[in-house]
């Protein structure tokens, strides 16, 4: 019996209290998360998906992928990076 794929969430909204402030420089952007205290420096091209997830939660891996730029695979990778950053969580 082969172990089956882990499931694939619906949509991706922010954490829970991630009232986000997000400066752009150039390529980077600085992404401060209010509850934790935490600064984070990231690529630029997160912000569409991440100011989309704080106007209107939740949105698709399609969606963002779309916002981000990137083909589904590097939106995905990308989301679970910005999950373990606590910033957005599966929903």
């Amino acid at each position: 019996m082969t172990p089956a794929a882990p499931a694939t969430p619906l949509g991706w909204t922010l954490t829970y209290g991630a009232d986000l402030s997000i400066r752009v420089w150039g390529d980077d952007c600085l992404v401060h998360h209010a509850l934790s205290n935490d600064t984070h420096r990231l690529a630029a091209w997160l912000v569409p998906a991440l100011e989309r997830l704080a106007e209107q939660p939740p949105a698709s891996l399609d969606e963002l992928a779309t916002l981000m730029d990137a083909d589904l695979e590097t939106a995905a990778d990308a989301l679970q990076q910005l999950q373990r950053l606590s910033l957005v969580q599966p929903c």
